[in-house]
């Protein structure tokens, strides 16, 4: 049930995002509102999936960095997660997450992070135990 939280979470969090210009777009279900909801909601879980299996082992290997930039290099890590979540939504073909460059994009995902972070903080069961 955490998951499915956390998703819709992290898809308004990326649909607030899309809404400022920080070349972060969602294509897909532009015809129909619940199908827009519905991309939205399945770029959500594919992040979500991606921050649940991937990032451990990329905070991992990345530990040596982290360590001698005192934590910073854990918004390059934040953009490799959402840049591979960007890659495996072109799979779909009905949703896709399209990213810009590396540093307007690496803000993106600072903001995401962020906003993930607070309404998890306020949404019922979206904590970890």
């Amino acid at each position: 049930m955490r998951f499915v939280i956390v998703s819709a979470i992290t898809a308004v969090a990326v649909w607030i995002v899309t809404l400022l210009p920080l070349d972060v777009v969602v294509d897909g279900g532009e015809t129909d509102t619940w199908t827009r909801i519905g991309v939205f909601l399945l770029i959500g879980a594919v992040i979500t999936a991606a921050n649940f299996l991937v990032k451990p082992v990329i905070d991992l290997l990345a530990l040596p960095f982290k360590i001698l930039t005192l934590g910073l290099f854990s918004l390059v890590v934040s953009w490799f997660m959402l840049w591979l979540s960007a890659w495996l939504t072109t799979l779909v073909p009905w949703a896709e997450l399209t990213i810009g460059g590396f540093w307007i994009t690496l803000l993106a995902a600072l903001i995401i992070s962020i906003i993930t972070a607070i309404l998890s903080a306020v949404v019922p069961g979206a904590r970890r135990d």
